[in-house]
C-alpha cells in the first residue's frame, strides 16, 4: 500500500470521525436547548398556576356548554358527572412532550359547576344528565333550554348565568366550617350545531338560516353578551369547528361555510381580546359522527320532505331521481349511529384535548383531534393539488373522498 493510499484512508477516517463528532455535538446542543426551554416553560407555567390557584381559591369555576342533548356536549358533561376527567385523562408520550412542548399545567378543581344548554330540556339525554347530577356532590349541574335561533332564548340563558354568578354558595369544609364561595365564569364551549346534508340548491331558506343562526350567529351573540363577564373573570371561549372549515365538502357546503366563519371569527377576535385576558380557542373534534344527532335520520327525512315541497316543477323533474338516490345512500348510515344518549368512547383523544382546552393555565390557540388516516391522506392530496392550482384534480379527489352518488351516473342509469 502506498503512502498516498494510507493518507487517503486516514483522511477518510478523520472525515467520518469529524462528521460523527459534529452530529453528536449537534444532537447534544439541541437536547440541552430543548431542556432549557422546557424548564423555563415549566417554571413560567408553575408561576402562572400558583397565581391561578390563588385567584380561584374563593370561587367555583362555572363552565357553560351548548348542545348537550347528544354528542360531544352530552359526552363531556357525562364524563364530568362520572368523575372520569380525573382518572381517564390520556397522556402523550414523553417524546411527544419533548418535541412539541406539550407540558401544559392543568388545574382541575374538585368542585365544578356546569350549565348544560339543551335545545330540548325534556330530551332523553337532558333528563338523564339531570338524574345523574342528583347523585353527584362535586359537580353542580344546571340543565337549561337554549335555542340559538331565538334572540329571546339567548338573552334568557345569559340572564340565568348572570343570576348564578350573583349567588353565594355555602360549602362545609373538612373542619366543619362553612365557607362562602361564588361561581366564577371559567369557560364557554360553543358546541351546538345544525347540519343539513344536501346540495346547496335543494335547501330551503329556512334550513340555510337555521345553520347560520345555530352555528355562527347565535354563538356570536351569546359570546358577545357574556364578554363583560369574560373580561372580569379572565375566561376562555372554546369554539367547536370542523374539518369542513379547512376543506369544504360537497353536500355540506353551507355547513362548512358556517364552520369556516366560526374559525375566522375566533382567529380574528382572539387578537382583539387577548389584551383583555379573554382566550379565544378553536377546537376541531375529529370524527365522531356515529355518536352525534347531527346525522339524525328522522330530521334528515323531515328536511328531505321540506326540500321537495319547496321545489318548483323544473327542479323536481331535474333532481327527483338523484335526490331520492342521495337520500337512500345517506339512510344506510343510520344503522351505525348510536342512540342519542350513548357517549363517545372514553379512549377517544377528544377528551385529552378538551381537558387541555378547558383547564390548561396557558391553553393553545387551536386544538385538532386527529382524523382517521383516510381523511388525512385525502386532505393532504387535496391541499397539495389546490396549492399547485390544480383545482380540477383536487375536486376529483374531494368527490372520491365524499363518495356520495353522482348526478351524471344516476341520469345515465335512468336513460338506460
Amino acid at each position: 500500500m502506498s503512502i498516498m493510499e494510507i493518507f487517503q484512508i486516514i483522511n477518510m477516517k478523520n472525515h467520518y470521525l469529524i462528521k460523527s463528532c459534529l452530529v453528536i455535538s449537534l444532537v447534544t446542543v439541541t437536547t440541552l436547548i430543548t431542556k432549557v426551554l422546557r424548564n423555563k416553560n415549566k417554571i413560567r407555567q408553575k408561576g402562572n398556576a400558583q397565581q391561578y390557584i390563588s385567584d380561584k381559591i374563593t370561587s367555583i369555576p362555572l363552565i357553560v356548554i351548548t348542545g348537550c342533548d347528544t354528542g360531544l356536549g352530552y359526552s363531556i358533561v357525562m364524563r364530568y358527572l362520572n368523575g372520569e376527567h380525573f382518572n381517564k385523562n390520556q397522556k402523550k408520550s414523553k417524546i411527544h412532550d419533548l418535541l412539541f412542548f406539550n407540558n401544559k399545567v392543568l388545574i382541575v378543581p374538585s368542585k365544578i359547576a356546569i350549565v348544560a344548554f339543551c335545545l330540548n330540556p325534556n330530551s332523553p339525554g337532558a333528563k338523564y344528565l339531570h338524574q345523574l347530577s342528583l347523585k353527584n356532590n362535586n359537580i353542580k349541574l344546571f340543565v337549561r333550554q337554549l335555542d340559538l335561533t331565538d334572540t329571546d332564548s339567548i338573552k334568557t340563558g345569559v340572564n340565568f348565568i348572570n343570576d348564578l354568578l350573583q349567588q353565594n354558595i355555602d360549602i362545609t369544609d373538612s373542619h366543619d366550617k362553612t365557607v362562602c364561595l361564588k361561581y366564577e365564569l371559567h369557560a364557554l364551549v360553543n358546541n351546538a350545531a345544525r347540519m343539513v346534508m344536501a346540495e346547496y340548491e335543494w335547501q330551503t331558506s329556512k334550513m340555510i338560516k337555521q345553520q347560520f343562526e345555530v352555528n355562527i350567529l347565535g354563538p356570536i351573540m351569546l359570546t358577545g353578551l357574556l364578554l363583560p363577564i369574560f373580561r372580569k373573570d379572565k375566561s376562555r371561549v372554546i369554539n367547536v369547528i370542523s374539518h369542513c372549515a379547512y376543506l369544504p365538502l360537497p353536500g355540506v357546503s353551507l355547513y362548512g361555510a358556517t364552520k369556516a366563519a366560526v374559525r375566522a371569527w375566533t382567529i380574528g377576535s382572539r387578537v382583539e381580546l387577548e389584551n383583555h385576558g379573554v382566550k379565544m380557542i378553536t377546537f376541531s373534534p375529529g370524527s365522531f359522527y356515529l355518536h352525534s344527532s347531527i346525522m339524525n335520520g328522522e330530521q334528515r327525512m323531515i328536511d328531505f320532505k321540506d326540500m321537495c315541497d319547496n321545489m318548483n316543477k323544473e327542479q323536481l323533474a331535474y333532481y327527483g331521481a338523484y335526490m331520492q338516490t342521495y337520500q337512500n345512500y345517506l339512510s344506510t348510515i343510520d344503522a351505525y349511529i348510536n342512540p342519542p344518549e350513548i357517549t363517545i368512547p372514553s379512549t377517544n383523544k377528544i377528551y385529552y384535548l378538551m381537558d387541555n382546552a378547558l383547564w390548561a393555565v396557558q391553553p393553545k390557540a387551536e386544538y385538532n383531534v386527529p382524523e382517521p388516516w383516510r381523511y388525512r391522506i385525502y386532505f393532504a392530496v387535496a391541499w397539495t393539488l389546490s396549492s399547485l392550482g390544480l383545482h380540477y384534480f383536487k375536486d376529483k379527489v374531494v368527490r372520491q373522498f365524499v363518495a356520495t352518488p353522482q348526478f351524471h351516473n344516476i341520469i345515465a342509469e335512468n336513460v338506460k
